[in-house]
């Protein structure tokens, strides 16, 4: 058998032809790798674009947030410091008035002094011109027989009390003070003052007055006290000894009732209303005859203390401005509810609707609240040296009510009697 030569070329070149077959396949593969490779790297460097901008975005909105956040600063700043030249501005203008009226009193106490002078100087040309006139007519009569007609005397003008005129110019400053810490306590509390409070203000200044030595320094000599102001604290003193044979003639009246049984006569004429939506105010009233309770006023007092003591310990352990501000609103709050109430029985005792039983009348009665709603007035609870002073005032009342109380049975027996009178 014979072979062909070119067999062996055949196959080599067939061979060969696969190898570069092979060799294409090959690098089509390794293109294909690489191509999966750089659309796989484009993918991650386009998502890592998008995230990068979605970074962006957000990092502009803090920016934004940080700048509108440093914007309201500033204008709260700017707003602050104007508020507070305003304040300043007032308060300086507040310190002026406040001269020109002490000017304007020395002034008026000045002018008041002089037309005193002219008067006296009046009143002592009045005085020769009618001696002379007297002595004319007699010489007239005397000598020429001629009856002359005198004149009848000129009206007198009326004269100027200098003490009245101070007293008036005490009151008006009085209520200036008065005023001035309504209002600084209405806008603390966040409601203004209302027209009745500040009516009751003003007949408490009025009647127990403001020490104001600034006055004093207008005349010579202190003024007299007017007796009418220290009238009826001889007549509160009076019933001392009034009430004070009651305990020895309650066991006749009451003999046959226990305790139990007088406290249940008592309850039966207890009453109730709000006090102004801070808490209610206990009364007794039988027909026309109405006696506040003085043990719930105490008791309302206490409650009041009791309040601000605990509100007090947590101011003192909070260094959050924004939470002392909230914890001191809180206390005025109480300070205000407790006035309220205090400002309610006032008013109803000086108008005579309602009355405090006499038993107790040394210990509490409307002079005594009176002052208390003044420090309630003019003090601010937020301070809490002014409040601990009212906290000891309060306490030596409650002592003192309760030293005048014990025993109960005689204390009970007086008020029973006082409610049930006609």
């Amino acid at each position: 058998m014979q072979h062909d030569p070119n067999i062996f070329r055949d196959s080599s070149q067939v061979i060969q032809e696969v190898e570069e077959q092979l060799e294409r396949i090959l690098q089509k593969k390794f293109r294909d790798v690489d191509s999966d490779l750089l659309e796989r790297i484009n993918r991650e460097k386009e998502a890592a674009r998008k995230r990068k901008e979605e970074i962006e975005r957000d990092f502009e909105k803090e920016k934004t947030a940080l700048t509108d956040y440093r914007v309201m600063v500033q204008e709260f700043e700017e707003q602050r410091a104007g508020l507070l030249n305003e304040a300043r501005e007032r308060f300086d203008k507040v310190l002026k008035f406040q001269s020109e009226i002490e000017g304007l009193a020395k002034s008026t106490v000045e002018e008041i002094r002089r037309v005193n002078e002219i008067q006296e100087r009046l009143e002592g040309l009045r005085s020769k011109t009618s001696e002379r006139a007297a002595f004319l007519k007699n010489d007239l009569r005397e000598r020429f027989g001629i009856v002359a007609e005198v004149l009848e005397e000129e009206p007198k003008p009326l004269s100027l009390n200098l003490d009245e005129e101070l007293e008036k110019l005490k009151k008006i400053k009085d209520l200036l003070a008065v005023e001035s810490a309504t209002a600084s306590l209405g806008r603390v509390g966040g409601e203004p003052a209302r027209e009745e409070d500040l009516g009751a203000l003003d007949a408490a200044a009025s009647k127990a007055g403001v020490a104001i030595p600034a006055l004093g320094d207008l005349i010579s000599g202190p003024a007299p006290v007017p007796a009418p102001a220290d009238a009826p604290e001889p007549q509160a003193g009076d019933e001392g000894p009034a009430s004070g044979p009651a305990p020895a003639a309650a066991p006749a009246a009451g003999e046959a009732l226990t305790e139990e049984e007088i406290v249940a006569a008592i309850e039966s004429y207890r009453r109730t209303e709000p006090a102004n939506g801070s808490g209610e105010i206990h009364y007794f009233q039988r027909d026309a005859v109405v006696i506040a309770d003085p043990e719930k006023i105490l008791a309302a007092v206490d409650r009041t203390v009791e309040e601000g003591q605990r509100l007090a310990g947590k101011l003192g352990q909070t260094e959050s401005p924004k939470d002392q501000f909230f914890i001191k609103q809180e206390l005025i709050n109480w300070q205000e509810g407790l006035r309220a109430l205090f400002l309610r029985v006032i008013k109803m005792c000086e108008k005579n609707a309602w009355a405090l039983p006499r038993f107790t009348g040394e210990i509490i009665n409307a002079q005594v609240l009176r002052r208390l709603l003044e420090r309630l007035s003019m003090e601010n609870w937020s301070n809490l040296e002014e409040f601990a002073s009212f906290v000891a005032v309060a306490a030596e009342l409650r002592a003192a009510f309760k030293a005048k109380t014990e025993p109960r049975l005689a204390y009970l027996l007086a008020l029973k009697r006082e409610i049930e009178e006609a």
